[in-house]
């Protein structure tokens, strides 16, 4: 009986163990989450004024004065070359928010189920403390009846001797 309360307090312990553990693992996941979020913003951010610069450039562009073709092909050209640059800006921008929302959309999926896990192993945390408990008082009244049944014996021996 010892044994099997020293293997299920070992049991217990284990599942504590795994339990902060698990906690831990969460605790990770939500800083990796807000970190992400965090940056998802920051991209969002760069990605208006991209886009905003972008509007501009091409404002700048459609409005070029007409008068002057020397001039005017040099601002083209420079006009066309920085449209350019905000374009891969944007494109980029673009993927790395994407990736951005990837990984936080992927990290929220983990800590749902690291949650779910956390709940599930704290039930069972709850009912192998009960189990535990339970056990100890069945060996107390296990000793008590085997007490009560020895003490009764000796009754009905010396009832027989009298």
């Amino acid at each position: 009986m010892e044994q099997e309360n020293d293997e299920l307090r070992e049991a217990l312990a284990k599942k504590q163990q795994l339990n902060e553990s698990l906690r831990s693992d969460l605790a990770s996941l939500q800083v990796k989450f807000d970190t992400l979020s965090l940056q998802r913003v920051d991209l969002e951010a760069r990605l208006e004024q991209t886009v905003a610069e972008n509007s501009l450039l091409k404002q700048q562009i459609a409005s070029a004065p007409q008068s002057d073709p020397v001039s005017l092909q040099g601002e083209v050209s420079r006009l066309a070359k920085a449209l350019e640059n905000k374009t891969k800006d944007f494109d980029y921008l673009a993927s790395r928010y994407q990736d951005a929302s990837a990984a936080a959309s992927d990290s929220v999926v983990e800590i749902n189920q690291l949650k779910a896990e956390v709940e599930r192993l704290t039930r069972r945390l709850e009912m192998d403390i009960k189990a535990v408990t339970w056990e100890g008082e069945r060996k107390m009244l296990r000793e008590r009846v085997q007490e009560l049944e020895e003490r009764c014996r000796m009754l009905e021996r010396d009832t027989h001797k009298a």
